[in-house]
């Protein structure tokens, strides 16, 4: 059975659609609701999430699903939503309601398991591209192996890190729903073809992203590594990688809608 079940719901209109509840949820605020800023970077980490908050002064805007956190320091044209949990269907729904209010950029960050034993940890990846072997994606762009990440965004995150002498790379990812069903099959046919990572949310943040005609990428930092005959965790060991991931997405960010 393909995924849509109807193909033909392409050319079809849904009948939930973020404008719809954005007009629901301004019925119910008191006064002018905080406008959101033009870039968002979405976080699925509790601990980044605590970190950005407490290390740059902002404010809160509300009435989103989780935590939209504004910068001041970036004009508050710059923010991170996280505490929304982890997965591809909650990021598309908030990628979503944002587009919709206004929200022009997203940069997608977080852990990733690595395919590729030379990369080192603390050493960012940089997608340009994800496979679709998750179920959102599905839904918003017709049948293609991958997703793309938006050209100017990949760029500007590679002139960013290139400037900082960052040790980075650029390379496929594949994204899934499915932790505990990423087989050995997989993992080495993945590899073979130059795949660097695997995560939960990046096909489907470019998907949406494709769809609503805003601009999208992702960057990680490695959490563990999964090789042909074993797993290894080290996502003990990621806090400090984890902080330099958040500062430099919102720079990347903040360049980026300075040039926009």
């Amino acid at each position: 059975m393909p995924i849509p079940n109807l193909p033909e719901k392409f050319d079809a209109q849904p009948l939930i659609t973020p404008e719809k509840e954005a007009e629901y949820r301004a019925e119910r605020v008191d006064g002018d609701p905080v406008e959101p800023p033009e870039a968002v970077v979405l976080c699925y980490s509790r601990g980044l999430m605590d970190y950005l908050t407490e290390a740059y002064d902002g404010r809160e805007v509300d009435h989103y699903y989780g935590d939209l956190y504004v910068f001041d320091d970036a004009d508050r044209s710059v923010g991170v939503l996280g505490n929304f949990d982890i997965g591809a269907p909650t990021a598309a729904m908030l990628m979503e309601e944002l587009a919709v209010d206004g929200v022009e950029a997203f940069l997608s960050v977080g852990y990733a398991g690595c395919l590729d034993d030379d990369i080192e940890m603390g050493e960012f990846i940089v997608p340009e591209r994800a496979i679709r072997d998750e179920g959102t994606s599905h839904h918003y762009v017709e049948p293609e192996t991958y997703a793309r990440a938006s050209e100017s965004l990949v760029g500007e995150t590679k002139r960013l890190l290139e400037r900082r002498e960052e040790p980075f790379h650029v390379g496929p990812t594949w994204t899934t729903d499915a932790v505990y069903r990423e087989t050995k099959l997989e993992v080495e046919r993945y590899a073979s073809e130059g795949v660097l990572t695997v995560e939960m949310e990046a096909a489907a943040v470019f998907a949406v992203a494709a769809h609503r005609g805003v601009d999208a990428g992702a960057m990680f930092v490695v959490s563990d590594y999964l090789g042909l005959s074993d797993w290894e965790p080290k996502f003990h060991l990621t806090a400090e990688d984890m902080h330099r991931l958040g500062d430099t997405a919102k720079e990347i960010l903040t360049g980026y809608v300075g040039e926009t």
